[in-house]
């Protein structure tokens, strides 16, 4: 599976848009990792993606996409492809590249192939360089600024390659983070300006040869590679170039394997050693494959706003919370079992902590843990009650007779899903946790979960648990001629982590 931010990168398309054209039904996600608000798609929803991406860059509105992408004959594919071309003619402001861009593609679904890149995995590799790192407005301000190195420095000690370690980990159009090296067969002159650096690469690394301007293309063939081999990217791109204009891409990876071992599971951290440093509020910076990549100057996941770790508490005697089951000094202990080690740094001034959080996904089929950076908010001693939210449950009762009676769970679904809802593919294929919702027309309720019934009260639209203090929207909608009751489930997600995932789908009786 794809995160939502590497989606991002490969299809050239803001995390924003995504979400957007989900929201339109063009672009559903696969999965939503409950705990990490991550977003998943299939190899499939890649190359969706990308011929979503690829039309849309070409001119074609939403809706023409749609019947592009329904489009079952090719001859039907072809029509619509040169009744954009025509248009394109006529109109002056478009420009040539999209002309060559169009023609590329109907050569492309008439000939039925791409250019394919040889990927191999090698062991290792060293350079050591000039190297220079900061954020480039554009591709060709780091390409001069390998040139003036080149220039500064004594011939006799510059070797035959350029190296450019990107750092960035979802597609941009400018502002990027790299690393501009010169190859170095000797020690740099004093005072110089420029570090003096071996570079190593260790591992597992993915390789492939293309010429320069074809260098986007044969990173995008080359992660989608990886992702079939199946294998995870671990770090930045190091793209070293020739004097002829070859250009060797290599990547750091591990191999996964392509199940998931749910059994294999940590144990727990047993007795607490108290951290006083980490004691408190810490709010997410970032999430980068490897902790090189972080740069204050230049975040990298775009998709912050939907991750539940947005902030993390570290509450006093090591006491969990949430997906936090529990802490002891350089490590966190999460509700999956896994305990995840964290270091505290100060960084340009600045308290940082990175925690290399286990989680679902890549870690379960041998892969490495994601790095969350935080920064430090405070350092309260806060309880459970102090970081939780609280709904308003005080409404006055107004009767809704369209929910009277007894619903049975159906199913349980994502909240981005529920407009399109299709009852006929149910998402949830295990045991529902909820069983039944029962509404009484004094405003009591009873709910029934995990084997017990709770009492409730609710008004029309909401359900309503007073202890709790917490309030669940309700919705009914007709489907195919049969009542669906559609309950936010207000779970930790929710309570803690601000954000409701999904909701559980009932039914008459």
């Amino acid at each position: 599976m794809y995160k939502i931010g590497e989606l991002s990168r490969l299809c050239r398309l803001p995390v924003k848009t995504l979400r957007y054209y989900a929201d339109e039904g063009l672009l559903l996600p696969d999965m939503i990792d409950r705990f990490t608000g991550y977003r998943y798609y299939s190899a499939s929803k890649l190359a969706d993606c990308n011929r979503i991406v690829a039309l849309k860059e070409l001119g074609f509105s939403l809706d023409e996409i749609r019947r592009h992408m329904g489009a079952d004959e090719r001859e039907d594919v072809l029509m619509l492809i040169e009744a954009k071309q025509a248009e394109l003619t006529r109109v002056i402001e478009r420009t040539d590249a999209q002309l060559r861009r169009l023609d590329t593609l109907k050569r492309t679904i008439t000939e039925g192939e791409n250019k394919m890149y040889d990927v191999v995995i090698r062991n290792s590799d060293s350079i050591r360089v000039a190297y220079v790192r900061k954020i480039f407005a554009s591709r060709e301000d780091a390409y001069a600024e390998l040139e003036l190195i080149r220039s500064s420095l004594p011939a006799n000690i510059v070797g035959r390659r350029n190296l450019i370690v990107n750092h960035e980990t979802e597609w941009r159009e400018c502002n990027f983070d790299f690393a501009v090296c010169v190859e170095i067969t000797a020690k740099l002159p004093q005072r110089c300006g420029y570090f003096e650096r071996t570079i190593t690469l260790q591992g597992d690394i993915a390789s492939l040869v293309c010429r320069d301007d074809e260098l986007e293309a044969a990173r995008t063939d080359m992660t989608k590679q990886l992702y079939e081999l199946p294998a995870q990217i671990v770090g930045a791109f190091y793209e070293f170039y020739h004097e002829d204009g070859t250009v060797e891409l290599k990547v750091p990876i591990v191999r996964l394997s392509r199940s998931e071992n749910t059994d294999a599971k940590d144990e727990f951290y047993g007795e607490f050693l108290n951290d006083a440093e980490a004691v408190g509020m810490w709010e997410l910076l970032d999430i980068v494959p490897s902790r090189e990549q972080f740069s204050f100057h230049n975040r990298k996941f775009g998709d912050i706003d939907n991750v539940l770790l947005r902030k993390l508490y570290f509450l006093p005697q090591g006491e969990g919370y949430w997906f936090i089951n529990g802490w002891t000094k350089g490590f966190i202990y999460t509700k999956n079992k896994y305990k995840s080690a964290y270091e505290i740094e100060s960084v340009n001034g600045e308290t940082l902590m990175f925690v290399h959080l286990k989680e679902c996904g890549y870690y379960t089929r041998g892969g490495r843990p994601s790095v969350y950076v935080y920064h430090r908010c405070d350092s309260k001693e806060y309880k459970k009650s102090d970081i939780r939210i609280y709904d308003d449950v005080d409404y006055p009762f107004i009767s809704d007779e369209c929910v009277l009676g007894k619903w049975s769970a159906y199913d349980c679904i994502r909240m981005d899903t529920e407009n399109n809802y299709d009852p006929s593919e149910k998402q949830y294929g295990k045991e529902l946790f909820f069983t039944s919702a029962e509404f009484h027309p004094d405003g009591n309720a009873k709910v029934t979960y995990g084997g017990k019934e709770y009492d409730r009260t609710w008004t029309k639209g909401l359900l309503l648990h007073k202890n709790e203090k917490k309030a669940e929207a309700y919705d009914i909608r007709e489907i195919n001629g049969r009542e669906y009751l559609f309950i936010e489930w207000k779970s930790g997600d929710y309570v803690f982590g601000g954000r409701v995932i999904g909701c559980y789908v009932f039914v008459r009786g």
